[in-house]
């Protein structure tokens, strides 16, 4: 009798296990048949989920993103006081640390070889920013989408720095000092938060 597999769930699998060739070697470096042979699968069968490297990267990219949207989200499950949601924030950060530096890598190396149109104008990278934008926008209660951006830029400055340095007590320390000036940047400004209304 022929073995069912759920498709969707093993697209999903040889999503995340690209994702360490990806990290390995970079999104320029590597090639389908690389990427096929590493997953243990022929190149038609990768060809038959993914109709180009391309394509793997963006469903690979909507899925982390996906994912990081819904841990967000279950930490809003409770609600907790503004700066409560600041400390969970802080926490998820250090939780996923290595997985987000990874993200961060392979975002890099993509942006370095593309073109700045293919990303700009790719709707699944602007849907993929909105949606974390909105996130923590919504974790930390925030009406204005500037700030939301600001602490997702900051964020990201945070892990881009730790692909040189790889080391979990300066990112503690960067996270900590971040949390710090959003508490005493809502405290300053607490009409910025609907949670401290």
């Amino acid at each position: 009798m022929p073995k069912v597999v759920d498709a969707d769930q093993y697209r999903k699998e040889l999503l995340y296990q690209s994702l360490d060739l990806f990290a390995e070697k970079g999104f320029a470096n590597v090639t389908i048949r690389q990427i096929a042979k590493a997953l243990g699968i022929s190149t038609g069968a990768l060809y038959h989920y993914f109709p180009s490297k391309e394509s793997l990267f963006e469903q690979l990219v909507e899925e982390l993103g996906h994912q990081e949207v819904l841990v967000l989200n279950s930490a809003m499950a409770t609600r907790k006081t503004l700066p409560k949601r600041i400390e969970i924030l802080g926490q998820l950060l250090l939780e996923n640390r290595e997985i987000l530096v990874k993200h961060t890598a392979i975002w890099l190396d993509f942006y370095q070889h593309s073109q700045v149109e293919t990303i700009l104008n790719n709707r699944i990278f602007q849907r993929i920013e909105r949606q974390s934008r909105e996130a923590i926008a919504e974790l930390l209660g925030i009406r204005d989408f500037r700030l939301a951006r600001f602490i997702s830029v900051s964020i990201d400055g945070i892990l881009v720095d730790q692909l040189g340095k790889n080391d979990s007590t300066i990112f503690a320390e960067q996270v900590a000092l971040l949390m710090e000036m959003l508490i005493t940047y809502f405290d300053k400004y607490p009409e910025k938060s609907s949670l401290n209304s």
